[in-house]
């Protein structure tokens, strides 16, 4: 704990260091990461940023250096303006120390979507950096063909299960998962999620959402509600950084 404490109370938040000790033992999954409020919400006004503190966006981009992949909604991308994740040069000694077989000097970004409507700097980058475009089978994948690696699969929706398994068999096994809450919403339906970490901030954002008003609430397709079990609860300032695990 103490040395925990030294990175926590320093003269600043070393994500990388709180990265590296906390959460470096991520194996083989898909981990989620988000930010939720006091009163259950996942973002404010349609946006994440209003709820982020500095040390929040710092362990951010921490866990995306400790990953093969970054998995996002389209909607969240074009909101945010998502383009190929980069490390700086701290991150790129993180990974470069936490380095696992097969790892890439940098993590792909791969994002979900119906419409293969994508924000332009997602797309407008060279050939290393293309994304990865996961989409359904029916989908018109003509915007992003040739600008995109493309990974269509189901006739319904999008089958994100045989998607995921697409994902690993590019050897890209260590998934980390930015939202938004539909995406997230449809992993958890599937069963997919191996690990939950979240920054519960200091914050009411006054949204319904299921926690406090169940007018918003959807019939859950699972059975019983997943447990998972807690890996660390680590305080910082008024935030509180939460590690579930299967």
């Amino acid at each position: 704990m103490s040395d925990q404490t030294d990175i926590l109370n320093g003269t600043g938040f070393d994500a990388p260091a709180f990265a590296e000790r906390l959460y470096a033992d991520f194996p083989e999954g898909l981990r989620t990461n988000m930010v939720m409020s006091i009163d259950g919400s996942v973002s404010f006004r349609g946006r994440v940023g209003p709820l982020s503190s500095p040390a929040d966006r710092a362990l951010f981009h921490a866990l995306r250096a400790l990953s093969d992949v970054v998995l996002v909604g389209a909607a969240t991308a074009r909101v945010e303006k998502y383009g190929p994740p980069t490390l700086s040069d701290e991150l790129t000694e993180l990974r470069s120390r936490n380095r696992w077989p097969g790892a890439s000097d940098i993590p792909r970004l791969a994002i979900v979507t119906l419409t293969c409507t994508l924000p332009e700097r997602s797309l407008d980058v060279p050939p290393e950096h293309r994304p990865i475009v996961i989409t359904s089978a029916q989908a018109d994948t003509s915007a992003v063909r040739g600008r995109a690696e493309i990974i269509a699969l189901g006739d319904d929706g999008i089958d994100l299960t045989a998607a995921i398994a697409g994902l690993r068999a590019r050897g890209l096994r260590r998934i980390n998962c930015e939202g938004g809450p539909s995406l997230l919403d449809k992993l958890s339906e599937a069963d997919l999620v191996d690990e939950f970490c979240v920054t519960l901030a200091p914050q009411v954002t006054a949204e319904g959402n299921p926690v406090t008003d169940p007018a918003a609430a959807v019939r859950s397709p699972l059975d019983t509600p997943r447990r998972f079990r807690l890996k660390h609860a680590v305080p910082h300032g008024d935030d509180v950084f939460l590690r579930y695990v299967r």
